[in-house]
């Protein structure tokens, strides 16, 4: 029953991304990449989140507040979507299908190796202090209904919220759907949020691979060769260690995910079909990063500059710089609190003074 349980959360977390999406990556009449839309609606959705968690949380609320209200929302999103969108969904599904049956045997390598690698990490042991960590703060949310009130480590109230987390929501929304659904902890974040993250981890790379070769045989050894370089190059704090050991993790997300799909933006602005709205997307990314792992704000304004102005510099476009300085700012930000957080200035205390 859990096990089916976690399978039907998985599904609906996909759902969800691509009802979030389609309103930044569908447009009518325009060849749009169901991967993109998928990507960009993983970061729109964790980024609204934490607009509407952080509110609660800073007004002492309870956790189950915070699950009706985003039940609710998520809801009328979807709905929305739907309606929007319903349409352009359908066929773009049956140009997936003509896809699929018209390349099986590519995408029957995809998913056997996207199928392996997706088992293997949910089973595998995780002994990071921060994989307890995690684990530790989606079940202490739920048992005491609040939101990182108490130490999942100790139990203990907290008299101030640790900045380095708070602004991070992202395990708080594995407590709501652990709330809502009833399933363990340890199921979400293990199982559920590790293989949601391989999946779209290689997505990316299939779809970056079919970018740079149209014959699929060397798209196919692009992509198993990029996995075996995940596979093998395991030392530590690297994106690879990251996103085999330990998945569900924010700093697997940033590190595999957010750097890989603004990278794929890079690629179509270089090219002559880049999508409308790509820099929305960027600052969407950019957005619902800073609210997964502080990390974000060290390493996505690095890449960002560092692929954006050398660019808009030899196409003398200067107005591309700017966007992409504007989409940084939620990492600016939230630098400067978290340095002003460590140097006394201020703190956020977890009850009404």
């Amino acid at each position: 029953m859990i096990i089916l349980k976690a399978i039907c959360v998985l599904m609906l977390n996909f759902i969800m991304y691509m009802a979030f999406g389609s309103f930044f990556a569908v447009r009518k009449n325009i060849k749009w990449s169901a991967t993109l839309t998928i990507t960009v609606g993983f970061f729109a959705y964790y980024a609204l989140f934490a607009v509407i968690t952080l509110p609660v949380m800073f007004t002492y609320r309870p956790l189950s507040l915070l699950g009706k209200i985003w039940m609710v929302l998520c809801i009328s999103v979807l709905v929305c979507s739907v309606v929007l969108f319903g349409k352009p969904w359908a066929a773009k599904i049956a140009e997936i299908i003509k896809d699929i049956w018209d390349n099986r045997y590519f995408w029957l390598g995809v998913c056997t190796v996207t199928v392996l690698a997706t088992v293997a990490v949910a089973i595998t042991y995780s002994f990071t202090l921060d994989a307890a960590y995690y684990v530790a703060n989606v079940t202490t949310n739920v048992d005491t209904n609040m939101i990182n009130v108490y130490d999942p480590f100790t139990g203990n109230w907290q008299d101030h919220f640790e900045l380095r987390y708070v602004f991070a929501t992202y395990s708080v929304n594995d407590s709501v759907i652990c709330q809502i659904t009833k399933l363990p902890a340890l199921v979400q974040t293990k199982v559920v949020m590790s293989s949601t993250v391989m999946i779209m981890v290689n997505s990316l790379y299939v779809m970056i691979s079919r970018y740079f070769h149209r014959d699929l045989r060397r798209a196919f050894l692009m992509y198993i060769l990029t996995m075996i370089v995940n596979c093998m190059f395991i030392s530590i704090y690297t994106a690879s260690n990251f996103l085999m050991t330990r998945t569900y993790e924010g700093k697997s997300i940033v590190g595999n995910i957010s750097l890989i799909i603004i990278f794929v933006l890079y690629l179509l602005l270089v090219s002559d079909s880049h999508p409308k709205g790509l820099f929305i997307m960027l600052f969407v990314i950019c957005m619902g990063t800073a609210t997964i792992s502080s990390t974000a704000n060290m390493v996505i304004p690095t890449e960002v500059v560092a692929l954006f102005a050398p660019y808009a510099f030899m196409k003398k476009k200067p107005q591309i710089l700017v966007k992409a300085l504007i989409c940084i700012l939620p990492e600016i930000l939230m630098m400067l609190v978290y340095v002003m957080y460590v140097k006394g200035y201020y703190a956020i205390y977890t009850y009404p003074r």
